[in-house]
């Protein structure tokens, strides 16, 4: 069966769309109209910026488990089926992704194949500290090899550095919110939660944010302000 045609069997909640924007500190994801597929947004660079202002490189399967994560979030909040896709051994490999609601454990479905030999699993971990962490199990080859052998474009900066990003993206399927994208154009972005969809400018999106983290800034120094007045500084 092709992809479209399991997806459209997957069970989805009512959409809700609108243009107000989501309420702070809910979950949230990104998705953009690319090529005529719902693309969304995740960190798949494997430099990063350490405390110390030196550049790093984090471990591919540290950059997947980031990935997978986010692909779950979304395919948890029902609003249409999530695929994965990573190019592995140069070849590109498409995976259903599926959370259970209650253990948060992540399981990889090829499309095109039932072989639970061929599935992923990603189990959800607690520490000593009571915090959740996920990992990979990699007693089974197919784990392995997406680890061992998924893609690595390197991009080379103005600065003289190096980037590096996996060769992967992660994709929601809902007809109804791709036909909105369409409509509106490439400046609007969906704002994906449990509680709806929202399609929104992207660029009024990223002012409100910036906004926002002024305010947060700003109501953090007013109290030590007081403060020192207070004590005559």
């Amino acid at each position: 069966m092709n992809e479209q045609g399991n997806y459209i069997q997957k069970k989805c909640k009512k959409q809700k769309t609108n243009h107000k924007f989501i309420k702070k500190g809910e979950k949230m994801a990104f998705g953009k109209l690319v090529n005529d597929k719902i693309v969304i947004d995740t960190n798949n660079a494997l430099n990063y910026r350490s405390r110390e202002g030196d550049i790093q490189q984090r471990k591919v399967d540290t950059a997947l488990i980031d990935i997978i994560k986010e692909a779950g979030q979304v395919a948890a909040m029902e609003h249409g089926a999530v695929l994965f896709s990573a190019k592995v051994n140069e070849v590109w490999k498409n995976y259903f992704v599926n959370r259970d609601e209650k253990t948060h454990n992540i399981v990889l479905k090829p499309t095109n194949s039932q072989n639970r030999d061929d599935f992923i699993y990603i189990n959800s971990n607690i520490n000593e500290q009571g915090y959740f962490y996920y990992t990979i199990n990699q007693k089974r080859e197919s784990a392995k090899e997406l680890i061992e052998g998924v893609g690595i474009v390197e991009h080379q900066n103005q600065d003289g550095t190096k980037s590096h990003y996996l060769e992967t993206n992660v994709r929601l399927y809902n007809e109804e919110l791709k036909r909105e994208l369409k409509e509106k154009g490439n400046e609007f972005i969906a704002v994906i939660s449990n509680a709806g969809i929202k399609v929104v400018n992207e660029a009024e999106m990223k002012a409100q944010k910036q906004e926002q983290q002024i305010q947060q800034t700003q109501e953090i120094k007013e109290p030590e302000k007081t403060q020192n007045q207070e004590f005559g500084r």
